[in-house]
């Protein structure tokens, strides 16, 4: 079982748990007759904090699990600067300035990332707020970020799989944000 199955089986069967606690309370403590009018404080009191403590233990063992945190401790590959703006994605493995004057695109117009080695994105945007989603040849979402005027995020990603990937816009932009969309090739 991957990690990720495990993760969401546990929290499906605590959710599953959770209601039914939460059913049972609601019942006992509308009655109006016999003991579930007694200590019907501490029994919601008892709950909060039984909540409360289901939700640290999933954050704790879900949030390290964060694909986002897989390569933090890596040094990437190879880097890539993203510029976001209407209606396409610029992409230059060195830095240029948002108005493009020192805009250098890569040889033969294409990035090309390797296989199985960590990269990261550099990506920021031009006018608006911008989605950066990357998504494999079934058109299944990888993963994503946020391009923001005036701000860098860093996304940090490894690709075991060779092929065209496709970037879209999950922000919308304006008119033509259908039409917004970039790509790059692993190898």
């Amino acid at each position: 079982m991957s990690p990720h199955t495990f993760i969401l089986t546990l929290f499906l069967i605590l959710a599953a748990i959770g209601a039914a606690f939460f059913i049972h309370l609601y019942r006992v403590s509308c009655s109006t007759e016999g003991p579930g009018l007694k200590k019907v404080g501490a029994k919601r009191l008892f709950t909060l904090v039984l909540l409360l403590a289901v939700f640290l233990i999933l954050l704790s063992v879900t949030l390290p699990k964060s694909p986002y945190y897989r390569f933090t401790d890596v040094v990437p590959e190879k880097t890539v600067h993203v510029t976001a703006m209407q209606y396409t994605y610029m992409m230059s493995y060195d830095a240029f300035k948002p108005d493009m004057s020192d805009y250098k695109p890569p040889e033969g117009g294409v990035i090309t990332l390797p296989a199985g080695k960590p990269v990261e994105f550099r990506v920021t945007s031009a006018d608006v707020n911008h989605g950066f989603a990357i998504y494999n040849d079934k058109f299944e979402l990888v993963t994503q970020t946020q391009a923001m005027p005036h701000y860098v995020n860093r996304l940090r990603w490894q690709f075991d799989k060779p092929g065209t990937y496709t970037l879209l816009c999950l922000e919308f932009c304006s008119s033509g944000h259908p039409a917004m969309r970039g790509m790059f090739t692993v190898k």
